[in-house]
């Protein structure tokens, strides 16, 4: 299995850990209730690292993007969450931004990959 640290450039994981998964702060997608976009999002993120787990490989920026644009979308119309008009792009550049957002989410599924592998796996 190729080790899925090897598919994240830059700075080291860690750095990421504490960024905001709110999409405001990559897109300018706003969101709500807030409480509910950022369980579902955690969420999303732990299914994604299941499915890196299995497949030996963290998902590159181009498909994260693609995949949580719709997650997104799909949230909005199955009702849980809101969309309310975007805000400005710019907002969210200054501090994130799309790359760095998806970077972070990267880094978020790597140190889960790095803990399941020490424990066993997954469900162990």
């Amino acid at each position: 299995m190729a080790d899925p640290t090897d598919k994240i450039e830059g700075p080291a994981a860690r750095e990421f850990g504490s960024m905001p998964i709110d999409p405001i702060y990559a897109w300018g997608i706003v969101l709500e209730p807030v409480e509910t976009l950022i369980s579902e999002t955690a969420g999303y993120i732990l299914e994604l690292s299941r499915e890196a787990y299995q497949r030996g490989e963290i998902p590159d920026l181009e498909e994260l993007e693609e995949r949580f644009l719709a997650f997104f979308d799909r949230l909005v119309e199955e009702g849980a969450l809101t969309r309310l008009p975007d805000a400005d792009p710019a907002m969210g550049r200054k501090i994130l931004g799309p790359r760095r957002w998806l970077r972070s989410v990267q880094a978020r599924i790597s140190r889960t990959l790095s803990l399941w592998r020490a424990q066993g796996g997954p469900d162990a």
